[in-house]
């Protein structure tokens, strides 16, 4: 028995922060995917493997339902295989009891910078989610195994909130579900709207090099957001979130530019009354420069490190956007050679 399934990272286009309150926000699937196989075996334990890591297989094994108990587990093997954690939550989600010992590889080495072995900040615990989830629900061991995309994509979305202690919006899993570029809404009922992406919309993606903590940047949110005024003043991010997705489904470009330019100014603005530092680690200085070369740019989800876009108009020129480049690299970006991904999770076996 072999079962292998895949899902995309990805990257939030506007709507980061104020999809929490309820506002629609916007994601596309990017073309780097978390693959994972289960394969039955022969062994005495349950296997886990990591490719690119050092410790390469941690072994476990399952005497009551969803539970899992680890081999010669020293304290410190959660470190050397990163993945361990997110395979307990899903474990348990499903209700996993095999009959027969699994070998399960989680493979989220496209994730990783080739220069410099650094992760992307593409979302790859949220692909890792839904593809483990797919993979485990066909081997038949899993008692609450999903029937389909939409049940997988419940299952992992449980599995990948409880994992992040209850944070998030899951907005991460359900492009991982449903690639290419999809609208969503936390309330009232996890909504989800395929988009297409507009004609003469250009967009690259530029990497700060420096790593960042979602859930760090939610945790001081959920302590800023308990002052009145705090909360108030949260609704103009929430109003321009709206603007973007409706002018982004009126698919002119140019005036999908200027919402989003407005978008990224209402962010900074909320950043800095929150001193989220969603625009820290060079994203600042980007956005400044951005706007002297006719393009739009900014932080991905939680910001404060990890991935950017820019935006930008076909007449644009390219000796613009050379130029906004060359500043780029120097605070440290780069640009990165990924695109859209059209499709979500695949079963590949």
């Amino acid at each position: 028995m072999r079962f292998s399934a895949s899902a995309p990272g990805k990257v939030v286009i506007s709507g980061e922060y104020a999809v929490l309150q309820g506002a629609p926000a916007i994601a596309m699937a990017i073309d780097c995917r978390a693959r994972v196989t289960a394969e039955s075996t022969d062994r005495e334990f349950h296997s886990a493997i990591s490719p690119g890591f050092a410790d390469r297989r941690t072994e476990f094994r399952c005497v009551e339902r969803g539970l899992i108990e680890w081999q010669g587990d020293d304290g410190t093997r959660a470190d050397r295989m990163p993945d361990r954690a997110l395979l307990e939550h899903v474990w348990r989600q499903l209700k996993v009891l095999p009959s027969q010992s699994l070998t399960l590889t989680l493979d989220t080495r496209s994730f990783f910078d080739a220069e410099s072995s650094l992760k992307l900040g593409f979302g790859s615990s949220s692909a890792l989610a839904v593809a483990l989830t797919a993979a485990l629900a066909r081997t038949g061991a899993a008692e609450a195994a999903p029937r389909s995309v939409r049940d997988v994509g419940a299952a992992a979305a449980a599995a990948h909130s409880s994992f992040q202690d209850g944070r998030g919006s899951g907005i991460d899993v359900a492009t991982a579900v449903h690639g290419g570029v999809i609208a969503y809404s936390l309330r009232p009922d996890r909504r989800i709207r395929a988009l297409q992406w507009p004609a003469g919309l250009e967009a690259s993606l530029w990497w700060s090099g420096k790593p960042a903590s979602t859930v760090d940047r939610l945790k001081k949110l959920e302590r800023v957001e308990r002052n009145r005024s705090a909360r108030n003043s949260a609704n103009r991010l929430i109003d321009v979130s709206r603007n973007v997705l409706d002018t982004w489904q009126r698919g002119k470009a140019s005036g999908i530019v200027e919402a989003l330019r407005e978008y990224t100014d209402v962010l900074a603005r909320f950043s800095r009354e929150r001193d989220l530092g969603v625009f820290d680690a060079g994203h600042q200085q980007l956005y400044e420069i951005a706007e002297g070369h006719g393009l739009v740019y900014k932080p991905c989800g939680a910001g404060g490190g990890d991935i950017g876009i820019a935006f930008g108009l076909p007449e644009v020129s390219r000796a613009s956007i050379g130029e906004f480049g060359a500043h780029a690299g120097q605070f440290g970006f780069r640009r990165l050679d990924h695109s859209l991904e059209t499709a979500g999770l695949i079963y590949e076996h």
